[in-house]
């Protein structure tokens, strides 16, 4: 199922429009908290085969989007509708093979390094 692991630093903050936007487009928006982000981004998304680990990581000070199993026609209109809907500032990502087996701070973390290079660039 389609759906997006939203992280919000911001503890009083809600998904709010990248909630009623993802709607729109029938993702479900499945929310992680910060006792969650040293869990893998595969068991976060509810993939088989990935089990609850142990262990704390440090939470991420960004805001952060994984979008499950969305197409590419669908992500673009997601994206060009939260912009227009003025949704806050967000890292974004698509789950993969790979980062499937991350814990989701790990991911956090890469994804804000990247935002930091790409500002450099």
């Amino acid at each position: 199922m389609a759906s997006v692991l939203y992280y919000e630093p911001l503890v009083m903050m809600g998904p709010g429009a990248i909630a009623q936007v993802c709607g729109r487009f029938g993702l479900t928006v499945c929310p992680v908290s910060r006792d969650q982000v040293g869990q893998t981004v595969g068991f976060l998304a509810g993939y088989q085969g990935f089990e609850a680990r142990p262990g704390k990581e440090e939470a991420p000070k960004d805001r952060v989007l994984v979008f499950c199993e969305v197409d590419r026609e669908t992500l673009d209109q997601v994206l060009e509708a939260l912009k227009a809907a003025g949704a806050p500032a967000s890292l974004k990502a698509i789950l993969t093979g790979t980062n499937a087996g991350w814990p989701f701070a790990r991911l956090a973390r890469e994804l804000s390094a990247e935002h930091r290079a790409m500002g450099r660039a």
